[in-house]
């Protein structure tokens, strides 16, 4: 018998019923919790606060925001000593497959096409380098 982790909790798979496991709900953390009922309130509002400021935000921006975040990703795995090329592999990936497919639905496209390209030619001169101490 194996398992499924979901957020709220190990749920055990039966291979002999087809049948999901259901899922349980929510924890009731705060429940669970010695945070007394104000404090709940207040971080409640916050968690909405929270939501709402991120509505205000365009999608297209947040979106340009984790793109820059998978380039920093891939730039640091490829400063490392050694780099770590497999790890700075997927960020880089995924970075192309935002900016190439979405184009002009981000703000900033030809900024970030140009970031993907330089993130690009970083991987290959430290893919060259790798490759080249490795032969001496």
């Amino acid at each position: 018998m194996s398992s499924f982790w979901t957020p709220s909790g190990e749920h055990e798979i039966s291979r002999e019923s087809g049948d999901a496991p259901s899922p349980n709900p929510a924890p009731d953390f705060i429940g669970e919790t010695d945070i007394d009922p104000e404090t709940s309130a207040a971080m409640e509002q916050q968690l909405r606060e929270a939501q709402e400021q991120l509505l205000s935000v365009p999608a297209g921006q947040i979106v340009a925001n984790h793109v820059i975040g998978l380039f920093e990703l891939a730039a640091l795995h490829l400063r490392v000593d050694p780099p770590n090329l497999d790890e700075a592999r997927l960020p880089i990936d995924a970075m192309g497959v935002l900016v190439e497919q979405l184009g002009d639905q981000l703000p900033e496209h030809q900024t970030l096409a140009a970031a993907l390209h330089q993130i690009r030619l970083a991987y290959v001169e430290v893919q060259n380098e790798v490759l080249g101490d490795s032969d001496e």
